[in-house]
């Protein structure tokens, strides 16, 4: 077993486990003045557990071959279980933006967040993320090449069977950004499509996060809001943030540069290797990162795991028959 291998199996199993038991810790110790945040963080936490299993079952690989032509396949042999794979793991770009929302009308606008409770706004909130998965999922299995024979397959083959020992042969998604020196086109397109939606939803993320840092940090002192309430908000601030910076260190920029590089005929170097190795992690340190930041679960977490069986301190008692 290789070391790719072994980093990549433990991150399953540790997320399965971080993941686990975040979900048991936000049912049994998040605190009902949280209100609707529970229903959010029991949602991050069930999508992380989600993509820990669906990478479990998966496990593709990302290729860049000749610095210009990239590939991504999972060993399934069908693009669409591979772009099925990709899409999935780019919703938590949408979902970065509710959680960002969230901590922003609490502190902001505080009565906005009855619309949390509302049937219609709750919809949209499915809506948006479901979208942007669509939009995803059509490029790659409609822009994107690999479902015939053609060079940059062929050569994505034979490099994965130098990788791997294994050539995958089917199921790829490939980005032949130039052929026959010239730009493709459609590819570059479909490179857009994705930038706008990877660099649109962090924009958005580091806008509402900035509003709400202006709000806690800056006119905190001055608004009509308990010294603990505040404390809350800024102790839930930190760990939105800290949140934010695990799927930017280990999936927006490995795919960033994955997916940009090679347009530009520059050398990936180690990102290929690390892109899926590194999107493996994401969700077990996600779940790890919550835990760790919000005391009510592991506090309560630990207190299990302490917790001894009470001894029978009552008397004994005696038949008379």
């Amino acid at each position: 077993m290789s070391l790719y291998d072994i980093i990549e199996d433990s991150h399953i199993v540790y997320g399965l486990i971080t993941n686990s038991l975040l979900l048991f810790a936000i049912l049994r110790f998040t605190r009902k003045s949280l209100g609707a945040y529970k229903h959010l963080q029991l949602i991050f936490a069930a999508y992380d557990l989600f993509l820990v299993t669906l990478h479990a079952v998966l496990k593709p690989r990302v290729m860049v071959v000749e610095t210009t032509i990239f590939g991504v396949a999972a060993d399934w042999d069908n693009r669409y279980i591979t772009a099925f794979y990709c899409s999935c793991n780019t919703v938590p770009f949408v979902l970065m933006i509710i959680d960002f929302l969230y901590r922003y009308w609490s502190i902001a606008k505080p009565h906005q967040l009855g619309l949390f409770h509302n049937g219609k706004f709750i919809m949209m909130l499915n809506i948006i993320p479901l979208i942007e998965y669509i939009i995803w999922f059509v490029v790659c299995t409609e822009v994107l090449t690999g479902k015939g024979d053609e060079i940059g397959k062929t050569l994505l083959q034979q490099e994965s069977g130098r990788r791997l020992a294994k050539p995958m042969m089917e199921g790829w998604l490939v980005m032949n950004y130039w052929e026959n020196g010239e730009l493709n086109v459609p590819i570059l397109c479909a490179l857009m499509v994705f930038n706008v939606i990877m660099f649109g939803c962090f924009a958005i993320a580091v806008c509402l996060g900035s509003m709400t840092y202006y709000h806690i940090y800056v006119l905190g002192s001055t608004a009509n809001i308990s010294a603990h309430a505040l404390h809350m908000q800024r102790k839930l601030f930190v760990s939105v943030c800290v949140q934010t910076a695990i799927p930017l260190v280990f999936v927006y920029i490995p795919y960033i540069a994955v997916l940009n590089l090679p347009v530009l005929n520059f050398p990936v170097y180690f990102w290929d290797d690390a892109c899926m190795l590194l999107t493996s992690c994401f969700p077990a340190w996600d779940g790890f990162i919550v835990i760790v930041l919000m005391p009510d679960y592991w506090k309560g977490l630990v207190g299990i795991i302490k917790r001894k069986p009470k001894e029978n301190t009552s008397a004994p008692t005696y038949s008379t028959r």
